[in-house]
C-alpha cells in the first residue's frame, strides 16, 4: 500500500517518533504520596476570580501578587473595562477562597481577578473577560467559586474553558448551592466541586454521580474574611478552593501534567477511590497523606449570612 504524502495527510497527523515520551506514570503509581507528597505549591500561579482579595490579611502571609491583579468592570456602553493592579475585596468571599488555597499550598502565588462587587454579584461580561484574561496569562490553576445560571452565556464560557483546557490551565469551579445548573461548572473540561462532610482539608471524594465530579470540605469552614477577621461559613464556594489548593500541589510537583491528567490524579487519590483499593481501611478516618507545613489557624468567630447559604451563581445578565 503506497504511503500517503505528508501534504495529503489529515490535519494534526504526526509521526510516531514525535510522540514518544520518556516516562509515564501508571494508575498504580497515582498515590497521594506520589501526587503531592512534599510539595508546597512553589512555582505555581493560581488565579482567584472573585470579589477581590484583602492582600494584607494575616492569613495570607504575603502570598498575593498584588501588582499583578486585575479588576474588571462594565462601563455604560456595556463593554468590559480592565483595571490592572492593586484592588480591595468588596465582600470577603475572594479573601476566603484565597486563604483556603494558601493554607493547603503555602508557596503558591495567588493573583486576584476581581469581577464581583459589594453585593457578591456582578455582570457575566465582566466574569467572562476576567476568565479570558486569566487564561491568556497562563495561570496553572484558576479558581471559580462563582457561576451563572443564564443559559445564553453557556456557549461563551464553554469556548473559554476549552481554550484553558488546551492551553494547560486547570479550571476548578464550584457547583451551584441550589439544585440548578450553573456555568461553567457543568463542563467536562473543568473540575467541578461540591461539598462533603469532612473536616479534613485533604479528604476529598470522587462523585460517582456527575456532573459534579469531586466533593471536598465546604461545611462550617473557618475562613479568612475582610477586616483581617476569620469567620465560619458554608458553601460549595469553599469546597472548590480546597481542590484548587491540592491541584496546585500536584502541578508544582508534576508540572508536566496536562489538565486531564491532573483530573485523573485527583480521581485516583480521592478518599473513596483509595478506600476501594484498600477495603480493610476504616471509613471516616483522617487522611494520612503527606501535607505541607502550615501555620496554625486561630479561633474563628461564627458567621451566618442572614439570607442563608450564598448561591454560587451571582453573575447576572
Amino acid at each position: 500500500m503506497p504511503e500517503t504524502p505528508e501534504a495529503a495527510r489529515p490535519a494534526y497527523t504526526r509521526e510516531s517518533m514525535v510522540m514518544r515520551i520518556p516516562l509515564a506514570p501508571t494508575l498504580g503509581d497515582l498515590s497521594p504520596e506520589w501526587a503531592w507528597g512534599g510539595s508546597t505549591g512553589k512555582g505555581v500561579r493560581v488565579a482567584v476570580i472573585d470579589s477581590g482579595i484583602e492582600a494584607d490579611h494575616d492569613a495570607l502571609e504575603g502570598c498575593i501578587d498584588v501588582d499583578g491583579g486585575l479588576a474588571v468592570r462594565i462601563d455604560e456602553a456595556g463593554d468590559a473595562v480592565e483595571e490592572p493592579g492593586p484592588h480591595s475585596d468588596s465582600f470577603g468571599h475572594g479573601t476566603a477562597c484565597a486563604g483556603i488555597i494558601h493554607s493547603i499550598a503555602p508557596d503558591a502565588r495567588i493573583t486576584s481577578v476581581k469581577v464581583l462587587g459589594a453585593g457578591l454579584s456582578g455582570r457575566a461580561a465582566a466574569f467572562l473577560r476576567g476568565l479570558g484574561w486569566a487564561i491568556e496569562q497562563g495561570f496553572d490553576v484558576i479558581n471559580l467559586s462563582l457561576g451563572t445560571s443564564r443559559r445564553h452565556w453557556a456557549l461563551p464560557f464553554y469556548e473559554l474553558c476549552d481554550q484553558a483546557y488546551f492551553r494547560g490551565s486547570l479550571i476548578v469551579t464550584a457547583a451551584n448551592n441550589v439544585a440548578a445548573p450553573s456555568f461553567p461548572s457543568m463542563y467536562a473540561t473543568v473540575v467541578s466541586v461540591a461539598c462533603n462532610l469532612s473536616q479534613d482539608p485533604f479528604r476529598f471524594h470522587f462523585n460517582p454521580d456527575p456532573p459534579t465530579e469531586f466533593l471536598a470540605r465546604g461545611i462550617d469552614v473557618d475562613v479568612a474574611w475582610i477586616g483581617n477577621r476569620r469567620v465560619t461559613s458554608t458553601g460549595n464556594s469553599y469546597a472548590a478552593p480546597h481542590i484548587s489548593g491540592i491541584a496546585a500541589l500536584i502541578r508544582a510537583k508534576h508540572p508536566e501534567l496536562r489538565p486531564f491528567q491532573v483530573k485523573t490524579v485527583l480521581w485516583a487519590t480521592a478518599a473513596n477511590v483509595v478506600q476501594a483499593r484498600e477495603p480493610s481501611e476504616i471509613a471516616g478516618r483522617l487522611s494520612r497523606v503527606m501535607r505541607p507545613v502550615t501555620t496554625s489557624i486561630r479561633a474563628t468567630t461564627a458567621l451566618r449570612f442572614p439570607e442563608g447559604i450564598p448561591r454560587t451563581d451571582p453573575i447576572g445578565r
